[in-house]
């Protein structure tokens, strides 16, 4: 019963220099790497910032890793996460691939029923957004998008003025 609450200083004392080492080695790894690494820009991009959480509490509190295996897993993620990146940049078909793709959830004064079912919302959620925007009524709204990302763009009818931006968010 004694190690559940104390199994001496050794472990601290390793914790402590563990966290000194493998976090700021995270901080240099992130700020090379860019802010890509640590945005939450779709489900894929979304993978990394998590999986770099559990490898720095690894690192930290395991035994079984060592600093160089922490080094190694993270930098690892970060060129991975860097060629798919890249990757995406150069290639649609690949960014499509692992991207979602934006999808109305209100057009033109209709609700897109079937994209708001598949994505657990309802009526009431969109009217909270709206509301959130300072307006008090649809007749106002062009569209509302569900963005890749999972965040709701809100398009007033008085800011259209041209649609290019609403190009390749999918009805359906």
């Amino acid at each position: 019963m004694e190690t559940l609450l104390f199994d001496g200083w050794k472990s601290i004392l390793r914790i402590v220099i563990m966290a000194a080492l493998a976090y700021p080695f995270l901080i240099v790894l992130l700020r090379i790497s860019g802010k890509r690494s640590i945005t939450n820009v779709n489900i894929f991009d979304f993978i990394i910032p998590v999986t770099y959480g559990a490898t720095l509490s690894s690192v930290i509190t395991s035994e079984k890793v060592s600093f160089a295996d922490g080094v190694a897993v993270l930098s690892m993620l970060t060129l991975l996460q860097y060629i798919v990146s890249k990757t995406a940049a150069k290639s649609r078909r690949f960014s499509d691939f692992i991207k979602t793709s934006p999808v109305f959830l209100y057009y033109e004064g209709n609700f897109n029923e079937v994209q708001m079912k598949k994505n657990r919302l309802r009526k009431q959620d969109l009217r909270g957004k709206v509301r959130q925007q300072g307006m008090s009524s649809f007749e106002n709204v062009e569209a509302i998008v569900l963005e890749g990302d999972g965040s709701v763009s809100i398009i007033k009818k008085e800011d259209v003025k041209s649609k290019d931006a609403l190009e390749g968010v999918l009805e359906k």
